[in-house]
């Protein structure tokens, strides 16, 4: 079995919270699924685990801090989100995290080795695995880094994905990508070009390391330019893709919109207060607003793109809780 194979049989463990009667227990399971995300991830934020584990700002808080004081986590600022921060893993809380999650996770507690250029765009990653691990639409799942050590560490290898996820009900092996930015959409076939070349490799693999891509943004558009992008290089006079290899790409790339709205309120909405609970009332009536114009819109034009934004503007509302 190899690393990537095992995360997958172990990532799971403790990330989602059984019903508990006392609230010791439910305090203890907290906190483990705080470790496991920390092992599987390396580091977090407190919206990302507010949102996963249903607590208001001020509960959140008070788990980090009694985390923190228990010497299991770290707590460093920063300017690259929204919550002005991250959360890192102790030297004790790797070794909790490894007896956790029965394998060794090779972290370190050194907040230097984060890159924080790419915070926001790991923290979206993070928020569609644990999305896609509650609604339990996923057997386990492999992060960048787990792909990282199987691949040794190779940075640059071009098998490199945002992650590794293993769809429920068809046992397939799906990457997940995630585009938090707009360079390499517009006017640049040949990135896009050498991107698909990448996924065909290992689409057309028998032993290939996933069987479809799933593609995540903030923004609707970047993912339309995307698909349009795809597009234009396939029907190009002197394309370097066959007809069947065209076919392969278009069925296997999936591009999901649903996620957008949730992946922008908590990663890109610097107008975001957090822990104001009046602000949720606040925020349900504003949300209701846009669904409205946005339904009449879609009504009224018919316009595909419209209802797409429409589907996942609704999909985002009952994940944040705004709608059933």
């Amino acid at each position: 079995m190899n690393y990537v194979e095992r995360a997958f049989e172990t990532s799971l463990t403790h990330i989602n919270i059984a019903s508990a009667s006392d609230p010791g227990t439910l305090g203890m399971q907290r906190e483990n699924a705080v470790l496991a995300i920390l092992g599987a991830f390396r580091v977090s934020s407190k919206s990302v685990l507010q949102r996963h584990l249903g607590l208001n700002r001020e509960a959140v808080n008070k788990l980090v801090n009694r985390m923190k004081k228990k010497q299991l986590v770290t707590l460093h600022s920063s300017f690259a989100n929204t919550d002005k921060g991250f959360i890192l893993l102790t030297s004790q809380g790797i070794r909790e995290a490894e007896f956790l999650l029965n394998r060794e996770l090779h972290l370190r507690s050194d907040s230097s080795r984060i890159n924080e250029r790419n915070l926001i765009h790991d923290l979206s990653v993070q928020i569609v695995i644990l999305n896609l691990a509650k609604s339990q639409g996923i057997t386990g799942f492999a992060s960048e880094k787990d792909l990282s050590v199987l691949l040794e560490s190779r940075g640059n290898d071009p098998r490199l994905v945002d992650a590794l996820v293993v769809d429920a009900d068809t046992g397939c092996t799906v990457a997940i990508e995630m585009e938090t930015s707009n360079a390499k959409n517009k006017g640049n076939g040949k990135l896009r070009e050498a991107i698909l070349t990448k996924y065909l490799q290992e689409l057309e693999n028998i032993n290939g390391l996933y069987e479809f891509v799933y593609m995540y943004s903030h923004r609707q558009r970047f993912l339309t330019q995307i698909e349009k992008a795809h597009s234009r290089l396939f029907s190009a006079n002197r394309s370097q893709f066959s007809p069947d290899q065209q076919t392969l790409l278009t069925s296997r790339i999936k591009f999901k919109p649903q996620e957008c709205n949730v992946i922008y309120e908590l990663m890109f909405n610097s107008k975001r207060q957090l822990g104001d609970d009046k602000l949720e009332l606040v925020r349900k009536d504003s949300y209701l607003q846009q669904l409205e114009e946005l339904e009449k819109l879609a009504h009224t034009t018919e316009d595909r793109v419209i209802q797409i934004r429409r589907d996942g503007f609704i999909e985002a509302g009952k994940l944040m809780g705004l709608i059933e």
